[in-house]
Order: C-alpha cells, then sequence, then structure tokens
C-alpha cells in the first residue's frame, strides 16, 4: 500500500480565554516524504498541531489579561506574546498616584531619555519644546498638575561627570527570553567604565531585577548599571551610578516574580 497523503487533526478547550470554553480546532494534510513512515508522519504533524495550539493558547489568555488589566503589556514575537519585564514585577502593586500624574512621569523620563539619546550621538543638548517627536510629552509636562519640567533633572550634570564612563554598543532594544517567556527594552547595551554592562537611566526609583532579566537576553554581561539622572538635592548636582556585578542574585529575584505571574495569569 503506498500512502500519499496524511492527515491529522487537533481540538481542545482553552478555559482561561476572552469568552467562556474557547474551542480552537487544527488540522492538516501532508505528503509523506520518500522513505518516511506513516507514524514518523504523524509524529511530525502532531508536533507542529501541537505548537500551533500552543500558540493559540497563548494568544487567548493574553488578549483576555490586555482586557482586565491596562498596566499589563505584552510584545509579540512569531506568533507568540511575551509579558514585559515591567509588568511582571509591577502589576501587583497598589499606585498611590492617579493615571494622570503616571503619564506625567512618564513623559518626563522619555523627554530626558530622548535629549540623552540625542546628546550621546551628536554631542548636543536640545530644547525638547523644538522637538516634534516629543510634542506630546511637553504638551503633558507644561499643563501637568505636578508642575514637573525637564530642566529639574540631572542629566545634563550626570553626564558631564560620568558620560566618558560610558561606551554605547546598543541603545533602546528590544529583548526576548524565549525559555522564560518574557520581554524587555533596555537603554544601554555597552560598558561603563570599561565593564560590559546593561545600563539603564532613571529619573525616579529603580529595581535591580528589572536591569537583571535585560541582561539575561544577553551574553557576556558582567554588571548592571542604574544612571540616575532625577532631580537631586545634592550640592555636586548629580547622583552617583548604581554598579551591581551579582546579576545572578538579582536575576533569581526576578524569576520568583516570573512565577508569581505565572500562578496568577496562567502564562
Amino acid at each position: 500500500m503506498k500512502i500519499k497523503e496524511i492527515s491529522s487533526s487537533l481540538a481542545g478547550t482553552i478555559s482561561t480565554a476572552p469568552y467562556e470554553n474557547y474551542k480552537p480546532s487544527f488540522s492538516m494534510t501532508v505528503e509523506p516524504d520518500e522513505n518516511e513512515t506513516s507514524q514518523e508522519c504523524f509524529l511530525k504533524i502532531g508536533k507542529e498541531l501541537h505548537l500551533q495550539f500552543e500558540i493559540e493558547a497563548n494568544r487567548a489568555k493574553t488578549d483576555l489579561i490586555e482586557k482586565q488589566y491596562a498596566n499589563i503589556r505584552f510584545r509579540e514575537r512569531d506568533g507568540k506574546k511575551y509579558p514585559s519585564v515591567t509588568s511582571i514585577l509591577d502589576w501587583a502593586k497598589t499606585w498611590r498616584v492617579t493615571t494622570d500624574e503616571l503619564k506625567q512621569y512618564a513623559a518626563r523620563g522619555t523627554i530626558v531619555h530622548k535629549l540623552i539619546e540625542i546628546y550621546l550621538s551628536t554631542g548636543r543638548w536640545e530644547n525638547p519644546v523644538d522637538l516634534n517627536e516629543l510634542r506630546e510629552e511637553v504638551a503633558i509636562l507644561l499643563g501637568g498638575s505636578l508642575r514637573f519640567s525637564w530642566a529639574d533633572c540631572t542629566h545634563k550634570e550626570f553626564i558631564g561627570k560620568y558620560g566618558d564612563k560610558i561606551e554605547v554598543e546598543k541603545t533602546e532594544q528590544v529583548v526576548f527570553n524565549v525559555e522564560r517567556l518574557y520581554s524587555g527594552q533596555y537603554d544601554i547595551k555597552g560598558k561603563f567604565d570599561g565593564v560590559p554592562a546593561i545600563m539603564d537611566f532613571k529619573t525616579g526609583g529603580y529595581d535591580m531585577r528589572q536591569l537583571a532579566a535585560y541582561a539575561a537576553c544577553e551574553e557576556g554581561i558582567e554588571a548592571i548599571v542604574v544612571l540616575p539622572i532625577g532631580p537631586t538635592e545634592n550640592k555636586c548636582g548629580y547622583k552617583k551610578p548604581v554598579i551591581e556585578t551579582k546579576i545572578n542574585d538579582a536575576f533569581k529575584d526576578f524569576l520568583r516574580a516570573r512565577i508569581k505571574f505565572r500562578n496568577r495569569f496562567g502564562i
């Protein structure tokens, strides 16, 4: 008997989805390779169908989470959605500020990050009012209740003191960890004072678990470095960098948060 085609199908129920008991179904028909047995062919098809079902389950769960939680974000790669590092770390926090105030904090951070990015590539400090890409953020700050200003930050003083220690290889790089299923975006990969490092500029608080998660997505990283550029009352006009070389300890702490996220959301 000569087998010309083999068909296989897979169906299942995904209970955690935007609507109750979502039941996707997939099928595949293939022509066996020469000298391939029917069993080998069925196994190959089954693997592909299970992979597709896994992707569909991921999408169903993440779609539901995004509808229920406005502060949880995902990035998509090859059809699968990965929760962001900041969402994994911050989803359960009880914020003591309003949504409007959060927008003002975010706008200030975005403005100062962009000013530094431009300076590192051109050597010039720009006025954000003159940059069309920052028009929305500038409007948020100028009209905001917190009366924030980028001028209150210490990015110029910090770069003046430590800029020569920062060697940039990549900036604003999105990374994915396929094994642990998360994604993130770091500010700088390069060297700080000659040491291979992941660096993040921070206008406010920081969490070393965040940088450790980024570092785990790259090879050869020996340090994670917070570059504080927010307001300060220090007489020198800037804060010192925060350097951590025990990256694995911080990454273990992040993985504990990752497990809590998976236990809560099933992804």
